[in-house]
């Protein structure tokens, strides 16, 4: 009776710890997901999208220390056209409530100008049954 006891025990675990990382493995995919949604519409000054994504007490730290609210992200111009941009090296970390995402974002302003490198780290937290995004800060990568 106590090693189908043990057996039970180790069993209920194994699918507890397995569902945990199911669900860690899904949270990660969505905010990759979310993140290129979010440089996508950045650069189609897609405002209603970037106002889905962004949390009401977002903040932004700038690479020149400015600070951006989600109201300035909202009302700021749209990027010039051609302007790319491709995310990379992206890793996702999830606490509970709350993820950590970095990268570094390749920003070509239009086409035939000189790329930068700008590395990322996102603070998302979970409001409900959705993400928003928090925070960002933004750092201009040396050149190479």
């Amino acid at each position: 009776m106590k090693r189908l006891l043990f057996l039970s025990v180790i069993g209920l675990s194994t699918c507890v710890l397995a569902a945990g990382l199911h669900t860690e493995v899904q949270v990660e995919a969505t905010l990759a997901s979310m993140e290129q949604t979010w440089v996508d519409a950045a650069t189609r000054g897609d405002r209603a999208t970037l106002n889905q994504l962004l949390d009401d007490s977002f903040v932004e730290a700038m690479p020149n220390g400015a600070r951006r609210s989600k109201a300035d992200v909202l009302f700021a111009p749209t990027l010039p056209p051609g302007t790319t941009q491709t995310l990379g090296q992206l890793k996702v970390r999830v606490f509970g409530n709350i993820t950590m995402d970095s990268g570094v974002n390749h920003y070509t302003p239009a086409s035939g100008m000189k790329a930068t490198d700008y590395a990322f780290a996102d603070v998302y937290l979970r409001r409900g049954d959705s993400w928003r995004i928090a925070s960002s800060r933004t750092t201009r990568e040396a050149s190479a």
